[in-house]
């Protein structure tokens, strides 16, 4: 019963972005499982050649990067409705330069990226489906890189506000740091100032 609710949120999230006939459906539904990552668990280890993607049904994850010395930067962060993976290992086998590490118990469906190659050469919504994903990928890459070099730190903040409702209620300020670039006391300053 949960799996087939979590694969029609899934169809529904899909649909909306390309058209997919019944019959395509029903062929990549065989291959799709559930799978729960409690909290502080790892969907993804830097080092890993990825074998999957993840649609997040339930929870949240943030994908972060790892000094040798354990400093952490936080590069993204996705939650319901959205997909975790590495387009590296899926595109090129390589291993993941990131973590994806759950925040929050979190729930997926787990699409297997030898599935997703053979799917894009089975029938051009599939392709699309890709095509559309990386296209989202590259655009929310290029404003990123855009705002880190050029936007002050509150015009950063509010469109994280912005691009990530609600979630400044589900993780600790010195994620939201991290990912802004800043310390968590310069980040606190500015929260003082605007509120």
């Amino acid at each position: 019963m949960k799996q087939q609710k979590n694969i029609e949120t899934f169809k529904n999230i899909v649909d909306k972005l390309v058209s997919v006939p019944a019959e395509e459906w029903e062929c990549i539904v065989q291959y799709l499982s559930l799978r729960t990552f409690e909290k502080h668990s790892y969907l993804v280890r830097a080092g890993e050649v990825v074998n999957n993607f993840y649609f997040i049904t339930t929870g949240l994850v943030r994908f972060y990067y790892s000094t040798e010395d354990g400093k952490e930067f936080n590069k993204h962060f996705a939650m319901e409705n959205g997909f975790a993976g590495s387009f590296q290992s899926l595109i090129l086998h390589h291993p993941c330069g990131f973590f994806i590490q759950a925040l929050e118990k979190t729930e997926t469906i787990v699409l297997p990226n030898r599935v997703l190659n053979e799917f894009y050469d089975r029938h051009a919504c599939w392709e699309r489906l890709g095509r559309k994903n990386a296209e989202q990928l590259v655009l929310v890459k290029e404003a990123r890189e855009k705002e880190l070099l050029l936007d002050s730190l509150e015009v950063r903040y509010r469109r994280f506000l912005k691009e990530f409702p609600g979630l400044a209620d589900r993780i600790p300020q010195y994620h939201i740091a991290s990912y802004l670039g800043v310390t968590d006391v310069a980040l606190s300053r500015l929260r003082k100032r605007i509120q």
